[in-house]
């Protein structure tokens, strides 16, 4: 597997076996996709805290 590289830190990830929340940067900085904290490979991608509100017309 390749080396992905990230610049942006606002996206975070959930590890689905120990819930430890990482930035995508703290992810792209292994070798593997995978949980800097247990090394489990399946991690979900966190939501926005901030809910966007849109007018209805």
């Amino acid at each position: 597997m390749k080396n992905i590289r990230v610049y942006t830190t606002d996206i975070s990830f959930r590890c689905l076996k120990c819930g430890k929340v990482s930035t995508a940067r703290e992810i792209s900085e292994m070798s593997y996709l995978q949980c800097p904290e247990c090394g489990f490979n399946i991690l979900e991608k966190v939501r926005r805290e901030k809910v966007k509100e849109v007018l209805a017309r």
